[in-house]
């Protein structure tokens, strides 16, 4: 089992959990520290938008690929939503909201890419709809 510290600048693996074949991380990250969080391609996710996204990617989807393209990966088992008003409700204290998943790689050599460090984010597969102004 290995454990990493979240890095605000990249939506990542948090634990990998090698006798479940698990791995535990921000699939997507709305705020950190109370400030909106910008992704490396300078896009950011509102809490509800990450909310209705990830209630019909659970409910559809929970397709895990590798670097957003190809074939399924692997499988999102769990999933949160860890909205700033969820975290209160279930009186929880979080400097980072957005949506924290557990993911089981469909194949051994994934996951030893994830303990290892090589992989360190994920890649769901879903696209994101830009936003249009009303």
């Amino acid at each position: 089992m290995s454990t990493k510290k979240f890095d605000a600048t990249n939506a990542a693996v948090c634990k990998v959990d090698e006798s479940l074949g698990l791995v535990f991380g921000w699939a997507i990250v709305c705020k950190q520290d109370g400030e909106d969080y910008f992704d490396v391609q300078g896009d950011h996710i509102p809490e509800d938008a990450m909310l209705r996204a990830s209630a019909d990617f659970m409910e559809n989807s929970r397709v895990s690929k590798t670097m957003h393209e190809g074939k399924q990966t692997g499988s999102v088992i769990f999933a949160m939503p860890m909205t700033a008003d969820v975290a209160k409700s279930f009186g929880v204290e979080t400097k980072t909201t957005g949506l924290m998943i557990a993911m089981k790689p469909s194949d051994p050599e994934i996951l030893a890419k994830f303990a290892s460090g090589e992989y360190s984010g994920f890649s769901i597969g879903g696209q994101r709809v830009k936003d249009e102004d009303a």
